[in-house]
């Protein structure tokens, strides 16, 4: 029953907000709404770990600041982070246009959530040996790139690597951008929501 009533007022305020934006806004909004709440959780933490750090081990954060400025892996970090979450975030919304309950949600991300777990695998191995074969062609996999890339880059990743992987990442973000407006659209429309 109380599905049935979320669903419901779920299907009115969408109507409402449809009557006054259109969908690729709508979709933008609640990506970049999610992204306002994932920094400010981000930002706490990276404070709190900047606050410790600081206090209990000062000649560690010297180093840590060093290596992330000195060798510019705070910008690729940034770069991933960003064209990671947006690839993530529009293919979730996407597909969250789908669904009417938490159940059909949880069934269609399961094998995402399968998929996003497979860099975890490799990532001691991408820290050991960044260029090892299996990591560096898993790199080339989009939605690999934004977990394994940032970890590689410490190890002085031939450009023509780090360039083609962040270009692949923006022509697949680019894709996955249109492609999960366009089913946000169908699956906000064609089912009378």
């Amino acid at each position: 029953r109380e599905e049935g009533l979320v669903a419901r007022y779920g299907r009115k305020i969408l109507e409402v907000l449809l009557s006054s934006a259109s969908v690729p806004e709508i979709m933008g909004g609640k990506i970049m709404g999610v992204a306002g709440l994932t920094l400010t959780v981000l930002f706490i933490w990276a404070l709190g770990g900047a606050f410790a750090l600081i206090n209990f081990a000062p000649g560690l954060a010297t180093d840590l600041l060093a290596v992330l400025v000195g060798k510019g892996l705070i910008f690729y970090f940034g770069i991933y982070l960003v064209l990671g979450y947006l690839m993530y975030a529009a293919l979730f919304a996407g597909i969250g246009a789908f669904c009417e309950t938490q159940r059909d949600a949880q069934t269609l991300l399961g094998p995402i959530m399968m998929v996003m777990a497979v860099p975890m695998i490799f990532m001691g191995q991408a820290l050991r040996s960044p260029d090892a074969p299996i990591v560096s062609a898993l790199s080339w996999f989009p939605p690999f790139t934004p977990f394994l890339m940032p970890v590689r880059i410490a190890g002085d990743l031939p450009a023509a690597q780090v360039v083609g992987t962040t270009v692949l990442m923006v022509a697949t973000t680019v894709a996955i951008v249109a492609f999960s407006t366009r089913a946000f659209h169908v699956g906000a429309l064609a089912t009378g929501k």
